[in-house]
Protein backbone atom coordinates (compact mmCIF):
# COMPACT_ATOMS: atom_id res chain seq x y z
CA UNK A 1 0.00 0.00 0.00
CA UNK A 2 2.43 2.29 0.46
CA UNK A 3 4.29 1.85 -2.58
CA UNK A 4 1.23 2.06 -4.05
CA UNK A 5 0.70 5.75 -3.00
CA UNK A 6 4.06 6.97 -2.11
CA UNK A 7 6.99 5.73 -4.22
CA UNK A 8 5.29 4.70 -7.36
CA UNK A 9 3.67 8.20 -7.38
CA UNK A 10 7.85 9.55 -6.43
CA UNK A 11 8.93 7.65 -9.39
CA UNK A 12 6.85 8.35 -11.73
CA UNK A 13 7.28 12.43 -10.58
CA UNK A 14 11.04 11.75 -11.15
CA UNK A 15 11.25 10.29 -14.78
CA UNK A 16 8.74 13.47 -15.99
CA UNK A 17 11.39 15.48 -14.56
CA UNK A 18 13.92 14.34 -16.35
CA UNK A 19 12.38 14.09 -19.29
CA UNK A 20 11.29 17.67 -19.12
CA UNK A 21 15.40 18.51 -18.11
CA UNK A 22 16.07 16.79 -21.43
CA UNK A 23 13.40 18.96 -23.59
CA UNK A 24 14.90 22.51 -21.33
CA UNK A 25 17.72 21.66 -22.67
CA UNK A 26 17.03 20.54 -26.17
CA UNK A 27 15.20 24.01 -25.87
CA UNK A 28 18.60 25.60 -24.70
CA UNK A 29 20.66 24.52 -27.35
CA UNK A 30 18.11 25.71 -30.57
CA UNK A 31 19.98 29.34 -30.62
CA UNK A 32 23.51 27.58 -31.30
CA UNK A 33 21.57 25.24 -33.26
CA UNK A 34 20.64 28.05 -35.55
CA UNK A 35 24.34 29.39 -35.39
CA UNK A 36 25.45 25.97 -36.80
CA UNK A 37 22.79 25.91 -39.38
CA UNK A 38 23.07 29.13 -40.83
CA UNK A 39 27.21 28.46 -40.61
CA UNK A 40 26.51 25.19 -42.63
CA UNK A 41 24.38 26.94 -45.50
CA UNK A 42 26.95 29.48 -46.43
CA UNK A 43 29.54 26.84 -46.20
CA UNK A 44 27.37 24.94 -48.86
CA UNK A 45 26.53 27.73 -50.95
CA UNK A 46 30.01 28.48 -51.25
CA UNK A 47 30.68 25.22 -52.29
CA UNK A 48 28.30 25.36 -54.81
CA UNK A 49 29.50 28.36 -56.03
CA UNK A 50 32.74 27.73 -56.15
CA UNK A 51 30.98 24.02 -58.04
CA UNK A 52 30.34 27.16 -60.13
CA UNK A 53 26.17 25.95 -60.59
CA UNK A 54 23.19 27.39 -60.52
CA UNK A 55 19.57 26.08 -60.26
CA UNK A 56 19.39 25.37 -64.30
CA UNK A 57 19.20 21.91 -65.83
CA UNK A 58 22.57 19.90 -65.54
CA UNK A 59 23.15 19.89 -69.38
CA UNK A 60 22.85 23.69 -69.08
CA UNK A 61 25.47 24.01 -66.44
CA UNK A 62 27.69 21.33 -68.31
CA UNK A 63 27.65 23.37 -71.45
CA UNK A 64 28.28 26.58 -70.00
CA UNK A 65 31.46 24.96 -67.81
CA UNK A 66 32.51 23.52 -70.97
CA UNK A 67 32.52 26.46 -73.42
CA UNK A 68 34.12 28.54 -70.29
CA UNK A 69 37.38 26.11 -70.20
CA UNK A 70 37.33 25.67 -73.79
CA UNK A 71 37.32 29.24 -74.34
CA UNK A 72 40.18 29.67 -71.44
CA UNK A 73 42.32 26.82 -73.07
CA UNK A 74 41.79 28.34 -76.83
CA UNK A 75 40.14 25.55 -77.83
CA UNK A 76 36.77 24.86 -79.99
CA UNK A 77 33.63 23.05 -79.25
CA UNK A 78 32.66 21.79 -82.02
CA UNK A 79 29.69 19.52 -81.16
CA UNK A 80 27.31 19.01 -78.06
CA UNK A 81 24.71 16.21 -78.86
CA UNK A 82 21.99 15.96 -76.20
CA UNK A 83 22.33 13.37 -73.33
CA UNK A 84 21.45 9.56 -73.55
CA UNK A 85 19.46 8.66 -70.80
CA UNK A 86 18.70 5.31 -69.31
CA UNK A 87 16.80 3.91 -66.60
CA UNK A 88 17.53 0.74 -65.11
CA UNK A 89 16.14 -0.68 -61.83
CA UNK A 90 17.17 2.40 -59.00
CA UNK A 91 18.98 5.05 -61.12
CA UNK A 92 19.08 6.75 -63.58
CA UNK A 93 22.86 6.52 -66.05
CA UNK A 94 23.13 9.93 -68.12
CA UNK A 95 25.55 10.07 -70.80
CA UNK A 96 26.45 13.27 -71.94
CA UNK A 97 28.76 13.80 -75.57
CA UNK A 98 30.26 16.84 -76.99
CA UNK A 99 33.68 17.22 -79.34
CA UNK A 100 36.34 19.41 -78.99
CA UNK A 101 38.85 20.93 -81.52
CA UNK A 102 42.52 22.20 -80.61
CA UNK A 103 46.02 20.91 -79.02
CA UNK A 104 46.48 18.09 -77.34
CA UNK A 105 47.78 19.40 -74.17
CA UNK A 106 44.86 22.14 -73.77
CA UNK A 107 42.24 19.14 -74.43
CA UNK A 108 43.73 17.31 -71.94
CA UNK A 109 43.69 20.50 -69.20
CA UNK A 110 39.99 21.02 -70.16
CA UNK A 111 38.60 17.60 -69.62
CA UNK A 112 40.63 16.92 -66.47
CA UNK A 113 39.46 20.39 -65.57
CA UNK A 114 35.55 19.23 -66.14
CA UNK A 115 36.01 15.82 -65.01
CA UNK A 116 37.77 16.72 -61.38
CA UNK A 117 36.51 20.00 -60.43
CA UNK A 118 32.71 19.57 -61.26
CA UNK A 119 30.04 17.18 -60.26
CA UNK A 120 28.97 16.61 -63.56
CA UNK A 121 29.93 12.86 -63.73
CA UNK A 122 33.01 10.75 -65.00
CA UNK A 123 34.42 10.88 -68.27
CA UNK A 124 33.72 6.83 -69.71
CA UNK A 125 35.71 7.76 -73.48
CA UNK A 126 37.66 10.05 -75.49
CA UNK A 127 38.33 9.07 -79.02
CA UNK A 128 40.97 11.15 -80.44
CA UNK A 129 41.10 11.67 -84.05
CA UNK A 130 43.89 13.85 -86.19
CA UNK A 131 42.36 15.74 -89.27
CA UNK A 132 43.10 17.11 -92.33
CA UNK A 133 41.15 20.50 -93.54
CA UNK A 134 42.32 19.92 -97.36
CA UNK A 135 40.96 23.48 -98.12
CA UNK A 136 43.65 24.96 -95.97
CA UNK A 137 45.94 22.19 -95.72
CA UNK A 138 46.48 22.28 -92.21
CA UNK A 139 45.43 18.91 -89.58
CA UNK A 140 43.49 19.70 -86.15
CA UNK A 141 43.29 17.46 -83.57
CA UNK A 142 39.90 16.80 -82.25
CA UNK A 143 38.62 14.82 -79.22
CA UNK A 144 35.10 12.84 -78.74
CA UNK A 145 34.31 13.19 -74.80
CA UNK A 146 31.26 10.56 -73.49
CA UNK A 147 30.75 12.18 -69.64
CA UNK A 148 28.63 10.04 -67.60
CA UNK A 149 26.45 10.72 -64.66
CA UNK A 150 24.56 8.29 -62.81
CA UNK A 151 21.42 10.01 -60.29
Amino acid sequence: MCYKFAISNTLALRKEYRSLKVEEQLFNDIPQQLVFLSKKEKYLDSLLQKLNLNNTSMENNLIRVVNSEAAKNNLKVMDFNPPHRVMTDNNSVTTYEFVLRGGFGPILKTIYTIENQSTFGEVIHLNFAKEKNYRTNKKYLEVKVLMQHIE
